[in-house]
C-alpha cells in the first residue's frame, strides 16, 4: 500500500528518484511523446501585433485582431481603466474593465499590463483611464506559416515508475515551444544576440498568475499571443512565466531555458535545482518559477481540469526543487540581498500591488490549490 507523505524537503527526494529516469531523457532529446504524437514537421501561424496609442478616442485596426493589450509603467495605471469594441454594425458595446499586472526581466524597467479578447468581427476599440498607455492589436490567425519540427509533446513523467498525479494522469506532461509555434526569432536582435540572456539561481519559491484574458478555442494561439507580446511588442525576448495551463489542463512550455530541460539549468535535485530567471513578478523574479493559468478569474475560477492539472504541476515542482509547500519562507533576492517574508508557494498578489491571479480564484487559492498540493500523494 502506498503510503501517504508530505511534500517537504525531506520527503522530495522520493519523488525525484522515480523523476529523474524522466527528466534525463528528456534532456537528451529522447522524451516520451504524449498522447502518440510522434515528432514532425507542423505549421503555426506568425503572430501579427498593430501598435496605437491611448488617447480615449476610437482605433480602428487595419489588420483583423482577436485581442488588444495596454501596456504602461505601474505608477500611471489608474481605477477605472477599461475598453470596449466596436462590432461590425458601427455599434459600441458594453465597458469592460482592464486588470492590469506587473512584470518584466529585472534588467528593463517594469511594465503593467492589460489584455482583453476581442468579440468575433470587432472593427475597433476603445481605451478609457489610460491615456498615453502603449495599445497592440493582436492577430493569432492570419499570418504566414511558420514551420516547426521536432518534439511537440515530452513528457517528464514517471508514471511507469509507478508515481501518479492526484488526478491519476502522467506527473508532468508539457507541449514543448515547438509545440506551441514559438517563433524563436523574436528571442534574438538583428544581429543575432540574444535579448534575454538565461540567467540561473537556485529555487526558492513558486508563484501561480492568470492572464486575465478570456481564451479563444485555440489554446496554443493564445499562448502565441502573450508570447509575442511579452517577447516583440515589450521588448522583453521571450514570454515571461516559465509554464502556462490551458482550460483543459495543457502544460505548455515558457521560457526558453537555453538547455534540454524545461526550466532548469540541469537535472534538478532538491535544495540544489536551478531554474532560468523569468519576468512574471517584477523584484522578485530570480530564483522563482512561474506558471500562469490562461483565462480571467476575477468573477470565475478555473475550470477543474485546469486546478488539478496546476495541482500536478505545482507537486512535480515542489518534489524537484525542495521547495516545501506548506512553508512560509524568507525569500533572499540573489542579486541585493533584500530578504521577503513569503509564501513558498504564492500568488502574483502575495508579491505586488495587483489583482492576480483574479479576485475569485485568490480567495479559494489555499483550499483549493495549496492545501492539495500539501497533501499530495508520492
Amino acid at each position: 500500500m502506498r503510503r501517504r507523505t508530505f511534500l517537504t524537503t525531506a520527503t522530495a527526494a522520493v519523488g525525484l528518484s522515480a523523476l529523474a529516469p524522466a527528466l534525463l531523457s528528456s534532456a537528451t532529446a529522447s522524451a516520451r511523446t504524449s498522447g502518440g504524437q510522434a515528432s514532425g514537421a507542423h505549421n503555426a501561424p506568425r503572430v501579427l501585433g498593430e501598435r496605437a496609442t491611448a488617447t480615449g478616442t476610437l482605433v480602428r485596426p487595419e489588420l483583423r485582431f482577436d485581442l488588444i493589450s495596454v501596456a504602461q509603467r505601474p505608477e500611471e495605471v489608474a481605477e477605472g481603466a477599461a475598453v470596449r469594441f466596436e462590432t461590425a454594425e458601427g455599434t459600441l458595446g458594453d465597458w469592460q474593465d482592464l486588470h492590469f499586472h506587473t512584470g518584466g526581466p529585472e534588467h528593463l524597467s517594469p511594465s503593467a499590463t492589460a489584455l482583453a479578447r476581442a468579440p468575433e468581427g470587432a472593427t475597433g476599440y476603445e481605451v478609457r483611464g489610460a491615456n498615453g498607455a502603449d495599445l497592440t492589436a493582436v492577430n493569432v490567425r492570419d499570418g504566414e506559416d511558420l514551420s516547426f519540427s521536432g518534439q511537440e509533446r515530452v513528457s517528464l513523467s514517471a508514471e511507469d515508475e509507478g508515481v501518479t498525479t492526484l488526478s491519476g494522469g502522467s506527473v508532468l506532461r508539457l507541449r514543448t515551444r515547438s509545440g506551441w509555434g514559438a517563433d524563436e526569432s523574436l528571442r534574438f536582435d538583428e544581429d543575432g544576440n540574444d535579448l534575454w540572456p538565461a540567467q540561473f539561481h537556485r529555487v526558492q519559491a513558486l508563484t501561480v498568475h492568470h492572464t486575465a484574458m478570456a481564451t479563444t478555442g485555440d489554446h496554443a494561439a493564445d499562448v502565441r499571443a502573450v508570447y509575442h507580446l511579452h517577447a516583440a511588442e515589450q521588448a522583453w525576448g521571450d514570454i515571461g512565466y516559465h509554464l502556462l495551463v490551458d482550460p483543459r489542463g495543457v502544460v505548455y512550455e515558457g521560457r526558453h531555458s537555453g538547455g534540454g530541460l524545461p526550466i532548469f539549468r540541469t537535472l534538478p535535485l532538491p535544495g540544489l535545482a536551478e531554474s532560468v530567471t523569468a519576468g512574471h513578478a517584477f523584484g522578485f523574479n530570480h530564483a522563482n518559477i512561474g506558471v500562469c493559468l490562461l483565462g480571467d478569474f476575477t468573477d470565475a475560477l478555473p475550470t477543474r481540469a485546469a486546478q488539478d492539472s496546476l495541482v500536478d504541476v505545482l507537486r512535480v515542482l515542489c518534489a524537484l526543487t525542495g521547495v516545501d509547500p506548506a512553508a512560509r519562507i524568507e525569500y533572499v533576492n540573489p542579486d541585493t540581498g533584500v530578504v521577503t517574508g513569503q509564501e513558498a508557494v504564492a500568488r502574483h498578489r502575495d508579491w505586488l500591488d495587483t489583482e492576480c491571479p483574479g479576485n475569485a480564484f485568490a480567495e479559494v487559492f489555499d483550499t483549493a490549490i495549496r492545501r492539495r498540493v500539501v497533501s499530495g500523494l508520492l
